[in-house]
């Protein structure tokens, strides 16, 4: 009996050495808060009004494997009349209800199968995947645009591309599928 007392008191000094506290250091958080900076637009729709981005009516066939694309669509955010302290600025495209956590892609809530929509950073002409939802993608300078002119007239163009990507044999059927995004300036 007394050798289980001294194990559960060896066990309880172990555990209550381990529970210590110290104050090291102090962490401050500064921020700042602006009006909105820029009018915003997508193809000419003003935000906050939804805007649609069509894509092109193709075969099925076209995805016929996991990992096919096709149907690529360019689309621009816009920004006009930007104002403030802002240098520049770039679209974050936000996870939500329509993203696939793990590729970041646009899940469909159409009747077609096996597709998903792939959104592209499209700066360079030739687009590259963007993990939507994707913190990281906070901290990436690819589609910054420079924006300010100090006399609020700056603006800027942010280019994107979206387009079919196949998760399996695709069938035929509707694509639909919307995404959220927040203007960052720099």
């Amino acid at each position: 009996m007394t050798s289980v007392i001294k194990f559960v008191l060896v066990i309880v000094v172990v555990l209550l050495a381990s529970i210590t506290h110290a104050a090291d250091g102090t962490i401050k958080f500064d921020g700042h808060l602006v009006d909105q900076t820029c009018t915003v637009s997508v193809d000419g729709v003003v935000s906050p009004a939804v805007a649609t981005v069509t894509l092109p009516t193709i075969s099925a066939g076209l995805l016929n494997a996991p990992g096919k694309v096709a149907g690529r669509t360019d689309f621009e955010i816009t920004l006009s009349n930007c104002q403030g302290l802002a240098n520049g600025a770039k679209a974050f495209f936000e996870g939500g209800a329509d993203v696939e956590p793990i590729s970041g892609q646009l899940i469909n809530r159409g009747d077609a199968t096996n597709v998903r929509l792939q959104l592209l950073d499209n700066v360079d002409g030739v687009g590259a995947p963007i993990k939507v939802g994707d913190g990281f993608e906070q901290l990436i300078f690819s589609g910054n645009v420079y924006i300010s002119n100090g006399d609020g007239t700056g603006a800027g163009v942010l280019p994107y591309a979206v387009q079919y990507i196949a998760t399996g044999i695709a069938t035929a059927g509707s694509i639909q599928s919307t995404v959220t995004y927040s203007i960052q300036y720099l």
